[in-house]
């Protein structure tokens, strides 16, 4: 029945031209996506929408009511806020222009045979690309259309035979289909929790039927799908309640509260299932279940009410917009001329009812306090140059709100920014919440490639709502919190600023939060000169945190407690993913994890590869002339074998990277533009590491401000510690124990000790892998694995004491792995041979 649908659209729509130029529609400009939401003619677009359908098939094959009954619908549709209609297959014409005049759009869904195993066959393969193309290219004319939905639930049993990667790329060949056949259209696949492993960052709107009736469950998943979404809008494609088991009432609460927490969790709409309790499936009419929102005679059921309310207030309620608190927006500015006036009249545009703007010129020496003074709201601070965080400090002592939001001056908000922004600071004890930021669609392209490139500003989550880090271009905190705190230390002049203020505030024992739909648009570094320096930037602030946080960092480098969430190939390599599906897939919300990914995933992306590849291909290349040239060609092999992985990495990464919705560069081909936004990307990929590490050095050896730390004297100060260690290294990779003994004036247990430790152990990211005796080894307790090469094996001894007292004895022992032996082994024949041989 569903390809026989499609069949019969292509010969309805044949009459498309002739019958809309016949009939008067409402003008009804199209959506495109941006960020986290859905705008018509420069205003958001809040899907607020509802099912309708599937319907009996009528005597002539259609699966929709006769039009007199379709026009009182969408008439008493119009009249409760609905704007959006959701139809499950392709709608006759003249559905659409019944749409169209009662302003309402329709959501299309293409159905085709994805209930049943459709990639062992190949014909029907070709047949459901065709269909859903022509389907696409039939309807996406008509101005009712919103967007089409390639898909629909593929059961994840299906899933599971196919596997999840033929099935996503499926769905990415009907996504390239539709487009060539309407690129403008906006495509969606309609997912559900049992799959929502499913990896699909090419669709314009990220979908989900959802249902749960607990407030507190329902708005914890829809943050996660928000991370799974990224900086694409989310739809709740369905929610509903059934008035039979839940009664009327139970349903018009449920329903409230589903699609009012879908809007305040920052979703692009929501959709109601369903319009009608009349609804037919699987050949036959469902008589045991009532999801309408107005029975089979048309009647209103109370949930059509409280739906109405509900979308008339979207996206949060009055009575909650009265409890919005005063906000101050600090914007700091240095030599911000060519940005400031985006900036500032993005903010004069930001719909909100209390806050006021105030911009700290830090010394600029363009005209930037000329153009702050032609906004006559906007209040101007000049200061001489002091960097980053003074200014930010008077920002906050001349702010007026009990919120004070920082953005930046290269940034362009959404209007309804500091909405989102403010509202977990109301239903939480959070003391400061921070957004997402993505590159403006007008950046030039070399922005295009910085923003996807790595070291850009992002969050790291440790959970679905709280965060171990915030972007300063996009941050809000508790007036009273950075008071406490002292503010902003004034040492990080460029960078480094908010991941400090971050983590002072973790170390009080508060929390910081984020608002996926808190959105700004973050002007990007123009040219590669300025992303080098930028990043020299971030090396340096990375350097000024080192004293001050000594915890968050493993030998030298940053070590992040949550996971870093963002769309680029290169940070997700960082991480795996493993899926717990339940007992033969059948778990309905499976589990998705993100352990840590091998080291040599990430490694020949580091700095120390590249110049341990380029010394060895220097000095292979300066030796060959030598009599020792077996020794040479093996360095310049190995050298070469290093640079030559470490490119193919790069490359790697700016293949995989999504540049669908780019713009040709002048007038360069598609195909030309397309390599060069590649080869710049990767380009990027390999000198960013290399501008972090001398950002670092630079920190080490010239800090930036009078009140830094003695980073300089730093090398000095650890170098004795540093070759004592280096030698405990040596003596445990040889074998040698090493003891540690802890007293304690109260009784413990070494089971207490060790369950204490496994627990410190597995919450560490330093941490790769942990193996806890189960009971055959005598040997050891614990072991922790130490990369690929080594075990740390440890054994716990409590020896009681008197009085209840106690002392505790923890030893430790390298234990080398085959492949650690093996690159020993190595080592020592190379060795052997270069002293013979010199």
């Amino acid at each position: 029945m569903q390809v026989a649908c499609l069949l019969r659209m292509s010969n309805v729509v044949e009459q498309a031209t002739v019958t809309a130029s016949s009939r008067q529609h409402h003008l009804l400009d199209r959506a495109i996506a941006s960020g986290k939401f859905l705008y018509t003619a420069g205003e958001r677009f809040l899907v607020k929408g509802v099912t309708y359908g599937t319907f009996a098939p009528a005597a002539d094959g259609s699966q929709f009511p006769p039009a007199d009954v379709i026009d009182r619908d969408f008439r008493t549709m119009a009249a409760a806020s609905i704007n959006t209609v959701r139809v499950y297959t392709p709608p006759p014409l003249q559905l659409l222009d019944l749409a169209a005049e009662h302003g309402l759009r329709v959501m299309l869904g293409l159905p085709w045979s994805q209930h049943v195993a459709f990639l062992d066959d190949r014909s029907l393969c070709r047949q459901i690309r065709r269909e859903v193309a022509e389907g696409i290219r039939a309807l996406a004319s008509h101005p009712s259309a919103l967007m089409f939905a390639i898909g629909n639930e593929i059961p994840a049993a299906v899933v599971r035979w196919h596997g999840r990667e033929r099935i996503e790329r499926f769905l990415r060949e009907l996504y390239d289909e539709g487009k060539s056949r309407s690129p403008d259209s906006l495509l969606t696949y309609v997912n559900y929790p049992p799959t929502e492993y499913l990896e699909l960052p090419f669709v314009d709107v990220c979908a989900f039927n959802v249902y749960l009736h607990r407030e507190h469950d329902l708005r914890g998943y829809v943050r996660r799908l928000q991370h799974i979404a990224g900086d694409r809008p989310l739809l709740l494609a369905e929610s509903g309640a059934d008035s039979l088991r839940e009664g009327t009432g139970g349903q018009a609460d449920l329903m409230a509260m589903q699609l009012g927490a879908a809007f305040a969790e920052g979703a692009c709409g929501a959709v109601a299932f369903a319009w009608t309790d009349e609804w037919w499936r699987g050949g036959h009419a469902i008589d045991d279940w009532a999801f309408g929102l107005v029975d089979r005679t048309r009647h209103p059921k109370p949930a059509l009410t409280a739906v109405s309310r509900v979308f008339e207030e979207a996206p949060f309620p009055i009575e909650e917009r009265r409890r919005w608190p005063r906000v101050s927006v600090v914007v700091c500015a240095y030599n911000a001329a060519s940005t400031i006036d985006d900036c500032l009249s993005s903010l004069a545009r930001v719909d909100y009812p209390d806050f006021d703007v105030i911009v700290v010129n830090d010394g600029s020496e363009d005209d930037t306090g000329d153009r702050v003074r032609r906004h006559p709201d906007v209040r101007l601070v000049d200061t001489p140059n002091a960097g980053l965080s003074a200014a930010r400090n008077l920002g906050l002592a001349h702010a007026t709100g009990d919120i004070v939001a920082y953005t930046d001056a290269d940034v362009r908000v959404d209007p309804h920014w500091l909405t989102h922004l403010v509202q977990p600071f109301l239903t939480s004890d959070l003391v400061g919440v921070g957004g997402p930021n993505v590159v403006p669609a007008d950046d030039p392209w070399v922005a295009q490639c910085i923003a996807r490139s790595p070291g850009g500003p992002t969050h790291v989550m440790l959970d679905d709502r709280v965060a171990e880090h915030v972007p300063g271009c996009n941050m809000a905190f508790r007036r009273e919190a950075l008071l406490a705190v002292g503010g902003f230390n004034p040492i990080y002049v460029r960078a480094g600023d908010d991941v400090d203020m971050c983590w002072r505030m973790q170390a009080r024992g508060w929390k910081v939060g984020f608002a996926p739909a808190a959105l700004v648009w973050h002007h990007h570094r123009a040219s590669i000169r300025a992303y080098w320096r930028q990043q020299v930037g971030y090396g340096e602030g990375e350097t000024w945190l080192m004293p001050h946080h000594p915890d968050k960092f493993v030998g030298g480098s940053m070590m992040w407690r949550g996971r870093i969430y963002s769309p680029l190939p290169f940070i997700r390599s960082m991480t795996g993913v493993r899926i717990d599906a339940g007992a033969w897939g059948m778990a309905p919300f499976p589990s998705v994890y993100h352990p840590a990914a091998h080291p040599l995933n990430y490694m020949p992306h580091s700095a120390a590869w590249q110049l341990v590849s380029l010394a060895l291909c220097l000095a292979g290349a300066s030796l060959l002339a030598t009599p020792h040239a077996e020794i040479a060609l093996a360095a310049l092999v190995a050298g070469l074998s290093g640079a030559i992985w470490t490119i193919a990495k790069c490359i790697g990464c700016a293949v995989r990277t999504n540049i669908d919705r780019l713009p040709r560069i002048g007038a360069r081909s598609r195909r030309a533009s397309r390599t060069l936004y590649r080869v710049t990307i990767a380009w990027l990929h390999l000198i960013q590491p290399l501008a972090r590490s001398m950002g670092r050095i630079r920190g080490r050896l010239a800090p930036a401000h009078s009140s830094a730390p003695d980073v300089a004297a730093m090398p000095a100060r650890f170098s004795t510690g540093a070759l004592r260690e280096t030698g405990s290294t040596l003596l445990a990779l040889g074998g040698a124990r090493r003891e540690r003994r802890f007293w304690s004036e109260t009784w413990t247990s070494a089971d207490t000790i060790l369950r204490r430790m496994v627990l410190a152990l597995r919450s560490s990211r330093c941490i790769r892998g942990i193996d806890v005796d189960d009971g055959w080894r005598l040997d050891r307790d614990v072991s922790v694995a130490v990369g690929v090469w080594a075990w740390l094996d440890v054994r716990v001894l409590v020896e009681e004491h008197c009085g209840g007292k106690c002392l505790g004895r923890v030893r430790t022992q390298m234990r080398l792995t085959l492949l650690g032996l093996a690159f020993v082994g190595v080592a020592a024949a190379w060795l052997a041979t270069w002293s013979i041989l010199s």
